[in-house]
């Protein structure tokens, strides 16, 4: 008799120790409400490794919410994979991606009935030959949920943050203007960068113009390049203030930490009330 065996079914958790409970509960609240109000579709999508998730997905997506004798966990599927994030005893916070359907992921591998053959990127089987690959990918979507979490407990004024952008900056001897966060275009182009589908991937010029000018894509060549080439100039003004970066050797860029803090820390001004704020404030 021969036998395949395979990884049904297969959880990978990454673990966050803290010095005891009361420090985990001080700031959990928060990651639970973040992740609720600004892990939209496409960004449960990314961690869980849908690289166009506006063309390809057809299935169906969830996330929950619910109180357990363990602690309070928050969950995402997407056909039949999933990520969540929940306390666990009491001073550990643990995000889990869990991996029923591979064939969602690549693999680096030959074809399955040529073993010798050339190597591709391939769908990930459940075979248990492809579990290293499952470790790795799983690992990926943990670090992008972690990273996307990052910005909500943090002490910086945002005063500080708003400030730093409010005037001009020089890099590699060119002067580049401040930043207009008031101004509906510029903030169009902060919410559109700091979506969450970007973490993992990071973004393109050509996506954001997606985001910002949904029906440039039809329109004449020339107007495309006019737009690409503004988009361009305004991404070089956040690159200056060290809001992202570009990804070395590729045309994408990403978010810096500096990025991640001010546009959370402009999606929860402006998205709370002056109650809230000023009870925050006292």
């Amino acid at each position: 008799m021969t036998y395949y065996w395979i990884g049904y079914q297969t959880e990978w958790a990454t673990d966050v120790a803290f010095r005891d409970p009361a420090s985990l509960a001080s700031i959990y609240p928060a990651l639970v409400q973040h992740a609720m109000l600004h892990f939209k579709s496409p960004d449960v999508l990314r961690f869980l490794g849908e690289r166009r998730p506006y063309a390809r997905f057809t299935g169906e997506l969830t996330t929950s919410f619910k109180h357990r004798p363990e602690g309070v966990r928050v969950k995402h599927w997407a056909r039949g994979n999933s990520i969540k994030m929940y306390d666990k005893a009491g001073s550990l916070l643990r995000i889990e991606t869990t991996i029923a359907k591979p064939d969602d992921f690549r693999v680096f591998r030959p074809a399955s009935n040529v073993p010798d053959g050339r190597l591709e990127w391939r769908p990930l089987r459940k075979t248990v030959a492809d579990l290293h690959r499952r470790a790795q990918v799983s690992q990926h979507a943990n670090d992008a949920y972690l990273d996307a979490l990052a910005a909500v407990d943090d002490t910086t004024p945002c005063s500080a943050l708003f400030d730093a952008v409010a005037r001009p900056v020089a890099d590699a001897g060119r002067r580049y203007r401040a930043l207009r966060i008031g101004d509906p275009d510029e903030l169009a182009l902060l919410q559109a960068i700091s979506r969450g589908e970007f973490v993992t991937a990071g973004f393109r010029n050509r996506d954001i113009r997606r985001l910002l000018h949904p029906g440039s894509f039809k329109a004449p060549p020339e107007l495309q390049r006019r737009l690409s080439a503004k988009l361009g100039r305004r991404l070089r003004i956040l690159r200056a203030h060290g809001l992202i970066r570009k990804v070395q050797h590729s045309t994408r860029y990403e978010l810096t930490r500096r990025g991640h803090l001010l546009t959370a820390a402009l999606r929860a001004v402006r998205n709370a009330s002056l109650t809230q704020l000023i009870g925050n404030a006292a």
